[in-house]
């Protein structure tokens, strides 16, 4: 029960502050599960100790509800306005280290968006190639798969083989202005924004890929080595390593969100949010983003667990998409390709009518 309640406070409390509380957030789905176990062989053996574990899962139901979704809705609203689809995918550069099959792959993400047909696509690990004799990838490439008209895109690293490495936004509607947030720590980590004229409306779009963990091969191996029972790697030396990393990761999260939530706030205009966060649902990132009145698209029209992550590390949600008050969404999907390391998220999303008493 003290761990649900330390997991409810790493929603809240900066890592700058006490990092290790983000610790028992990222762990939730299990501390839950342990929970309810307990629940339930109280209920059948002890029933008077039921109670604490009962009051503790249902004080944080609202994370429940944003780990499990069981009855998404995919018919648009009636209020609904102008509908577009958007979506946002951590694409791992289109698989370009894997040099074997690396155009295969690419070419089978180019086949899924092909049919997705995304009016706003958000894409993190981006890459753009300018020499055809090798792994060819580029803004224009995707424009023609998806027939967008517009695109906003900035880069953070720039490697040999004229290869870039960024971000970027896609959109089938124009792009009036546009922009990006640097963060101070310099490691490759970035967001844009992009106000899109839909229709009557304007939407600001933030496009964001925060800090990662930066595992290394040996921390990887480390882990399957647990899961295989052994391993030469330790757990007094790999440990440390491991939490240190995890430590920067929280950490860097927490300001990286700061910096773009203050931004949110001067916004003229309704805005969204497609990214991968790097965070699960609770966490203080992700608070971040609700405090502002931000709605998650998973929670308001998803089905499942909507996990995004495929890798090494255990498989959290941790590709998000949000908006403001005067948007709805329906039809939340994740894609079940595994074609990156995450998968691919999309939805439907409309401005909503004003209402009889707007209008007057």
């Amino acid at each position: 029960m003290l761990a649900l309640l330390l997991a409810y406070a790493s929603a809240r409390i900066s890592p700058t502050v006490f990092w290790p509380l983000a610790l028992f957030g990222t762990g939730y789905p299990f501390i839950l599960l342990i929970n309810l176990f307990f629940l339930l062989w109280w209920a059948l053996f002890r029933r008077k100790r039921m109670l604490p574990s009962l009051i503790a899962i249902l004080l944080g139901w609202g994370h429940v509800r944003e780990q499990v979704q069981l009855m998404g809705h995919d018919g648009m609203p009636a209020d609904a306005r102008t509908p577009m689809r958007v979506m946002s995918w951590n694409t791992r550069l289109f698989d370009l280290y894997n040099w074997s099959h690396n155009k295969e792959t690419r070419d089978k993400m180019l086949a899924s968006l092909r049919t997705v047909q995304p009016d706003i696509l958000c894409v993190q690990e981006f890459i753009h190639t300018r020499d055809p004799k090798h792994f060819h990838m580029s803004p224009a490439l995707l424009q023609e798969t998806i027939g967008t008209l517009n695109y906003h895109d900035e880069y953070t690293a720039h490697a040999r083989l004229e290869h870039h490495f960024g971000i970027a936004t896609f959109s089938k509607y124009p792009i009036i202005k546009r922009g990006s947030i640097h963060f101070p720590d310099d490691l490759n980590n970035l967001c844009i924004w992009s106000d899109i004229v839909v229709g009557e409306d304007t939407l600001r779009v933030y496009n964001g890929h925060l800090a990662s963990l930066r595992f290394g091969d040996l921390d990887y191996q480390f882990m399957k080595n647990i899961e295989d029972g052994g391993g030469r790697d330790s757990i007094a030396s790999a440990g440390p390593r491991i939490l240190g990393r995890m430590k920067n990761a929280f950490i860097r999260r927490a300001t990286e969100m700061e910096t773009i939530v203050r931004h949110m706030r001067k916004s003229p205009y309704p805005v969204a949010w497609c990214g991968d966060m790097n965070d699960t649902p609770v966490s203080y990132s992700y608070h971040l983003l609700r405090g502002v009145g931000l709605t998650d698209a998973f929670v308001e029209s998803g089905k499942g667990f909507g996990h995004t992550y495929i890798g090494s590390f255990p498989r959290f949600r941790i590709d998000h998409i949000l908006h403001a008050d005067g948007l709805v969404t329906w039809d939340f999907r994740t894609l079940q390709e595994e074609l990156s390391d995450h998968r691919a998220i999309v939805c439907d999303m409309a401005f909503t009518r004003p209402s009889a008493q707007d209008e007057r």
